[in-house]
């Protein structure tokens, strides 16, 4: 009796220990510390090529429940071994500007990166939310030693694109062979991303580019400047936000706005017109008119410039009669003498009168004159080094 009680009494405590030992493993695992955790909220933009087309990928934007953020960088195709530095900067990636998050490099091995964080460089803090409402664009570079060369690069938060994008095309002007089309792209923050692409531009050449108010054949001042066209390459990138007058405007804003695009030669020649098209509210006007007049102008000696065409047969000097908004053209071919359109008679360079007009002071080619509504009374056409060279202008409605 004794040896059962006691046999019993071991396994009832055998049992006990073995109920409290997995009591105290099961409290254990209920309450062991996991770390922090994605929220699930995450957000990917894309990251572009742009000094190797074959270089591209995406930045992932993840939330941590602990109001610190992870960025993960995927890129493709980066060579094995390369190490490229990363950075999220302040401003559009067409703007540029300085370091505000350093990020952890790129392995070129894996074209991977993850960067942790809640503050920004200057030890601001920053949300997830801060990120996607961030004025900001992200850029890989080549390397350490390599910073001016980026492999990718991506606009971020407000500055996202959004995929809502107007067209138009750049039709040749003054220079036969060169087109191409005008592109505005909406941001998240309602502001535009201009881009211009033409074919058929010189290698090396630099072209100077604005969006002007009214109506091609009407002109007027320039409300946007645009970064010049590169040669080289054709394209040019703008970010816009604001008139040349300081007041904003919107990508919606340039859907009706009342204005028109020139692509000019260069800096030393901005009257000649390389591309030109009409935008907003303008869109499919044409940019020349219709009923356009051509005077053929050679001349005698440095005596007189000799017209012909459009009612003239080998006529020296003669006066001209134009009206406001028409337009002429003059194919020059008198070497040695340019052909000026002047508001004061005279030779030399000065008092030129070059509203509306295309290629004024040249010796050989084509000047067009699309005569404004506020154009003068009077005009005058000279020889820039001969006084006898010269006619008259009567502007009339």
């Amino acid at each position: 009796m004794k040896t059962l009680k006691t046999k019993y009494f071991f396994l009832v405590t055998i049992l006990t220990i073995s109920l409290c030992i997995g009591c105290s493993d099961d409290d254990t695992t209920s309450n062991e510390v996991q770390g922090p955790q994605p929220t699930g909220k995450t957000k990917t933009y894309s990251l572009n090529s742009v000094a190797d087309a074959a270089i591209y990928g995406t930045a992932t934007i993840i939330e941590i429940d602990d109001n610190s953020i992870i960025v993960e960088l995927d890129i493709q195709n980066t060579p094995t071994g390369g190490v490229h530095p990363a950075h999220i900067h302040v401003n559009t990636a067409v703007e540029s500007g300085g370091v505000a998050i350093s990020l952890t490099p790129v392995d070129g091995s894996t074209g991977k990166s993850s960067t942790n964080f809640n503050m920004k460089d200057d030890n601001t803090p920053i949300s997830y939310n801060d990120l996607l409402d961030f004025d900001g664009y992200i850029n890989v570079h080549l390397s350490a030693s390599d910073l001016g060369t980026i492999v990718a690069q991506g606009d971020i938060g407000q500055n996202e694109l959004t995929g809502t994008i107007k067209s138009y095309t750049l039709e040749s002007k003054d220079v036969e062979g060169i087109n191409g089309v005008a592109e505005f792209a909406e941001r998240a923050n309602g502001t535009t991303l201009v881009t211009l692409s033409l074919t058929g531009t010189p290698d090396g050449g630099s072209h100077p580019a604005h969006i002007h108010e009214n109506d091609a054949i009407s002109g007027g001042n320039i409300i946007v400047g645009l970064n010049p066209v590169n040669g080289t390459s054709g394209m040019s990138k703008t970010q816009v936000s604001s008139l040349t007058n300081g007041n904003t405007v919107s990508y919606n804003d340039f859907l009706n706005i009342n204005a028109f695009i020139n692509i000019h030669l260069s800096d030393d020649n901005l009257s000649t017109i390389v591309a030109q098209v009409n935008i907003g509210s303008n869109e499919g006007v044409p940019t020349t008119p219709s009923n356009t007049t051509n005077y053929d102008v050679t001349n005698t000696g440095s005596s007189a410039y000799v017209f012909n065409d459009s009612g003239f047969s080998n006529e020296n000097n003669p006066n001209l009669i134009l009206k406001r908004g028409e337009s002429y053209t003059f194919t020059v071919n008198t070497p040695g003498h340019p052909f000026l359109i002047k508001s004061v008679q005279g030779t030399g360079n000065s008092n030129t009168y070059n509203n509306g007009v295309t290629n004024n002071g040249i010796p050989q080619g084509t000047i067009s004159f699309t005569v404004p509504s506020d154009a003068p009374d009077t005009l005058f056409y000279n020889c820039e080094f001969h006084a006898s060279m010269t006619g008259v202008i009567t502007i009339t409605n």
